[in-house]
């Protein structure tokens, strides 16, 4: 059974994320963690002795802690029951710490979880320390599966696009989406780029007016689209055996990689983007390390990060 750990902070990103965990998800089971930053110690009311005993201070630090404690059980509970409404099959966590990142990894690796689920693009001072540079900074240091949703509407019922490049990799993201994933629809796509429709040299082929090298510049494109092609089929290949409904997918594009996924992605109606990674987090990764990083600070699709481990 799928183990999720789920970072809420009330926000709407961290509300759409629950939304589409349990529709990826199904009945997994879920740890909703909340995050809260710490209250203050008697440590940080030294200050205030010089003007008010210690009796007095120390009244108003446990006044701050109870509330604290308060609003944290508030957003934990929150979120549960958000969780449990999506079908998934929830408990709560609460954590006190200045670093939500860390404490959710920490988490996430108590609780065994296969996949770290966050918000991103959260709104107000503590959205963004919660979604925004949490997201991040999970992205860039991961070790199992990261799931970053953005708010808004997403299509639930759309398939999802895997960039698949041969890696092991992108195969072992094909192997995480067969034994984990309820949405089983997926169009395996490998990007390329033209490297002569974008490029000054490869114009001047095109538009030299002499047939042979006219048709010499064609014949790159052509055996460039050819290539992109077998490697989504091959995708497609092993997703078939691995019980999936796989279509291939070689989109070309003047753009980077994963803006031409993004472009992919949106113009078939997918439900988010599921790329792979290698080493240790996305920043070290072959294909997808400036592609991840791109799909998920663009906000525009859920993106699902598959280390290879």
């Amino acid at each position: 059974m799928t183990r999720l750990l789920i970072g809420y902070d009330g926000s709407e990103p961290a509300r759409a994320a629950i939304a589409f965990a349990g529709s990826l998800f199904g009945a997994a089971d879920a740890v909703v963690a909340h995050v809260h930053p710490p209250p203050p110690t008697m440590a940080a009311g030294r200050l205030a002795r010089v003007a008010l005993p210690d009796t007095m201070i120390a009244e108003g630090i446990a006044g701050l802690r109870r509330q604290a404690e308060s609003e944290g059980r508030e957003k934990t509970d929150e979120g549960v029951e958000l969780a449990r409404a999506a079908g998934l099959r929830a408990e709560p966590a609460l954590r006190f710490a200045l670093s939500p990142w860390r404490e959710l990894r920490s988490l996430a690796e108590a609780n065994r979880a296969d996949v770290v689920v966050c918000g991103t693009a959260g709104e107000g001072p503590v959205g963004r320390a919660m979604l925004g540079s949490t997201a991040s900074s999970l992205l860039h240091h991961a070790e199992i599966p990261l799931l970053v949703v953005p708010g808004g509407p997403v299509a639930l019922d759309g398939p999802l696009v895997v960039g698949f490049d041969g890696s092991e990799g992108s195969r072992a993201a094909l192997r995480f989406a067969a034994g984990h994933l309820t949405n089983t629809r997926l169009l395996v796509a490998h990007a390329w780029r033209s490297p002569v429709r974008h490029s000054i040299r490869g114009h001047a082929l095109i538009g030299s007016g002499v047939s042979n090298l006219e048709d010499y510049a064609n014949s790159i494109d052509r055996s460039r689209a050819d290539v992109a092609g077998e490697i989504a089929q091959d995708g497609a290949a092993l997703a078939t055996e691995l019980g999936l409904d796989a279509r291939p997918l070689s989109p070309e594009s003047g753009h980077s990689t994963w803006r031409t996924l993004l472009a992919a992605a949106q113009e078939e109606g997918a439900a988010a983007v599921l790329v792979g990674s290698r080493g240790r987090g996305a920043a070290t990764a072959t294909l997808l390390g400036s592609v991840t990083s791109g799909l998920v600070h663009a906000a525009a699709l859920p993106v699902l990060v598959v280390p290879d481990r």
